[in-house]
């Protein structure tokens, strides 16, 4: 679910929606120029504070070094002072700045040549070029610019380099820079060229199998700016691959002011157009992870699933940035080794091991993200001897003792006397520091003192805890993105607490609440978080801290309305009840047997072919190397898992066929079944995971699975659709008599032609 404003959320429930928007953008860019543009070619002279790299890339120049230049400096805190060159200090990213004031910069491309470039996308930044020229070998074009974003549909044919030079600044005597350069251009799109746009995505609950996102987008084409006779229109420098980014918007007051959400990136997989309309269809990343990892390795200490996990996405070419593994993975240890497999269904089986599902987000970064209730573990920076801070996340009914703390005590019979010992009730959490209040106009002036290690003043009205002030803090196993949060006080609150998250020890918001009840409750969304402090930071004379229990969120906030937003009656399919649910454990050994001959080929070699991998149908260890028919020439193992090795050849002196032999050990793979009892009749799951070895580790996995099967109910309908809704997410479905049932769409369609409209297929949760 995509995060909104309050107003747009209202909004969309209303009865009756206001405009709706689309917008998109087509990269027309030739992606073999982009990725081996280099500017090392011995033909430029640039700073050395230039970087070589990221002006081929998306990141940007944010940081900006004052240098010696006609009217470039600035003293008003934007710019930063420029490190020595010897300093040997990592320097923030200028992107290309010639060395010499004007001048060029000369870009060629690895040696690639004959390439086809339609158009060229330049942030020259602040201080740009108002006349240059762009040349490759066949052709040279004359420019004037009045903006630092230039964008020419200009075509470059048959490239091999490409100089930018300057013939004047509008600073005067000023560097060339280049802040970002894309051999391409972006064509955007929006309401007025829009036909239709249909989305469609699946994401499975239980990683069973992968997630997948295609796009139909249909556009206006009766300019030919897509003309399929035209060797030279848009449509000719398309690629597959090329991003596709489209985001909604919404005219949330009817004002004409538009909220936009987060936009949404894939990746064009194919397109046809005539004289009407241009057809493209996308898809996501893991449409083209087509690649195969072999690294599989069976470890006796074991990794960790967020190990394995970025070691796949390595093997697959991806950098960190790109994708976002949940830190509890670092917690699950496997044993066993991932078996050949593509790296999609690598992930997928991570992710099935780990309780998380797989999927891509809008900004196309691939997501391992756990998929349950985390554990929460709570704890307190102090509480009386007949305190229970554990009690407190149980919604059960808590006893009190009548103490000495102001307005607390009653004679209603609610309460208890204290025991002699130390065999307490079932109590929630009572804090050990105590407020002292005090009376207005008893102090002259301020008063400063620390508390903890926070500074703190007191005026006239105010008071202090004898102690720390009073928090409770609450650790869960796994990120968690809550939607509300209750708290409630045994007969009498505080006058003031703060609630702060945190993310891997990062704050994540800080909320300050003055309640007006014993009981306080929101439906607010807290962001990703795994720890919740919560600060008591004002009481009332006289008085300790009592919280009988605290409630962490409802998973969703959304309901889909039976009235506003049902388009028909829900089709509701009821599922074989689950019986027997088994996860199967593969347990490895290594068998007492002598090595045996696992690979036997014939390879050609040569003086600069000396090397040549090998590859297993089973898993196998304890590898060696032989050449059959030739002494002279030695194979030896540099690089290996249990399904491959590469060979490095020794002795090559000419072109030749050699026999190499590969000899070792193969793995026993023994399958021991964890079976739990559900129900006396129905279906029967078996689950096998081959990373799964441990008993614990399949109890866990089972809780989980079982979770998903004991939700019977299917349920699909046609509704009015929100475009910030998105596979995987939880709902509440509003049904015929009134009731509320929580669901989680596994499959979510969106059309939009000026309107939306929508198709969920969802299951029934067991929470």
């Amino acid at each position: 679910m995509q995060p909104a404003s309050d107003e747009y959320i209202k909004s969309m429930e209303d009865p009756y929606r206001n405009r709706g928007y689309i917008r998109g953008t087509i990269g027309i860019i030739n992606s073999e120029a982009q990725r081996n543009a280099t500017i090392y070619n011995g033909q430029n002279s640039l700073t050395y504070f230039s970087d070589a790299f990221k002006p081929f890339t998306d990141q940007p120049v944010t940081r900006v070094y004052a240098t010696a230049e006609q009217d470039f400096s600035k003293v008003d805190g934007s710019m930063y002072f420029l490190p020595r060159k010897e300093s040997g200090l990592n320097l923030y990213n200028n992107g290309f700045v010639n060395n010499a004031l004007i001048g060029q910069i000369y870009i060629t491309f690895d040696g690639h040549t004959g390439l086809d470039i339609k158009g060229l996308t330049i942030d020259f930044g602040e201080y740009y070029p108002t006349v240059f020229t762009i040349e490759n070998e066949s052709v040279k074009y004359n420019y004037t610019n009045d903006k630092r974003l230039f964008v020419t549909e200009d075509i470059f044919d048959g490239t091999s380099y490409i100089i930018i030079k300057a013939v004047s600044m509008v600073n005067g005597e000023g560097r060339l820079r280049i802040n970002k350069i894309n051999f391409g251009i972006v064509d955007s799109f929006s309401n007025v060229e829009t036909i239709s746009y249909t989305l469609n995505e699946f994401v499975s609950p239980t990683a069973e199998s992968l997630p997948s996102k295609d796009v139909e987008i249909i556009l206006d084409n009766q300019d030919s700016y897509y003309n399929p006779d035209n060797p030279n229109s848009a449509l000719s420098y398309l690629e597959l691959g090329q991003e596709v980014r489209i985001t909604f918007g919404y005219d949330v007051m009817g004002n004409g002011i538009i909220e936009w959400l987060p936009e949404t990136l894939t990746y064009l997989k194919g397109w046809s157009a005539n004289d009407i309309q241009v057809q493209f269809i996308c898809t996501d990343l893991f449409d083209s992870m087509e690649g195969t990892y072999y690294k599989g390795l069976y470890r006796e200490q074991g990794i960790s699933l967020y190990d394995l996990a970025a070691d796949v996405l390595t093997d697959a070419g991806f950098e960190s940035e790109q994708y976002y593994l949940d830190p509890y993975l670092k917690d699950v240890v496997v044993q066993n080794p991932m078996p050949a497999v593509k790296h999609s269904e690598a992930l997928q089986i991570i992710a099935n091991a780990g309780r998380c599902a797989l999927y891509d987000d809008r900004d196309g970064r691939i997501h391992l993200q756990a998929s349950f209730v985390p554990d929460m573990e709570v704890e307190s920076n102090g509480e009386t001897e007949y305190s229970h801070i554990e009690n407190v996340l149980e919604d059960k009914t808590k006893d009190a003792y009548a103490v000495a703390s102001n307005n607390f005590t009653t004679v209603d019979g609610s309460v208890f006397f204290m025991p002699k010992g130390q065999n307490y009730l079932y109590t929630g959490y009572i804090s050990e520091s105590m407020w002292i209040g005090t009376e207005v106009g008893t102090m002259s002036r301020r008063l400063g003192f620390r508390i903890g290690t926070d500074e703190k003043y007191l005026d006239e009205d105010n008071g202090y805890w004898t102690g720390d002030m009073p928090e409770i803090t609450i650790h869960l196993s796994a990120g968690f993105v809550s939607y509300g949060f209750k708290i409630d006080f045994r007969n009498v609150k505080p006058g003031e607490f703060v609630i702060n998250t945190y993310y891997e020890e990062v704050p994540v918001e800080t909320i300050t609440i003055h309640p007006t009840s014993l009981t306080y409750e929101t439906h607010r969304r807290f962001e990703m978080f795994d720890k919740m402090v919560i600060q008591f930071t004002k009481g009332y004379p006289d008085s300790r801290v009592f919280v009988d229990c605290i409630g962490i969120g409802n998973v969703t906030n959304y309901t889909i309305s039976k009235i506003h937003d049902l388009k028909s009656n829900p089709t509701a399919i009821r599922m074989e009840k689950l019986r027997d649910m088994k996860i199967v454990r593969s347990i490895y050994s290594r068998p007492q047997v002598e090595d045996i001959e696992l690979v036997s080929e014939d390879v050609d070699v040569s003086t600069i072919n000396t090397t040549h991998i090998v590859y297993f149908r089973e898993p196998s260890y304890h590898l060696s190397a032989k050449i059959e028919n030739n002494e002279n020439i030695k194979a030896t193992i540099v690089d290996s898992s249990n399904y491959f090795a590469k060979v490095q050849f020794l002795g090559v002196a000419t072109e030749m066929t050699v026999r190499l032999i590969i000899n070792g050990k193969e793995y026993t793979v023994d399958e021991n079944p964890y079976t739990k009892n559900y129900n006396q009749r129905g279906t029967d799951v078996v689950w096998g995971n081959p990373l799964v070895s441990t008993m614990q580790h399949a109890i866990d996995l089972e809780e989980w699975l079982s979770s998903y099967y004991l939700g019977e109910l299917e349920y699909q309908f046609d509704w009015r659709g929100d475009p910030r809704v998105d596979a995987n997410d939880l709902f509440y479905l509003e049904l015929k008599d009134g009731r509320k049932t929580t669901i989680r769409a596994y499959e979510n369609s969106l059309s939009f032609n000026g309107a939306w409209s929508g198709n969920i297929k969802s299951r029934a949760v067991v929470i």
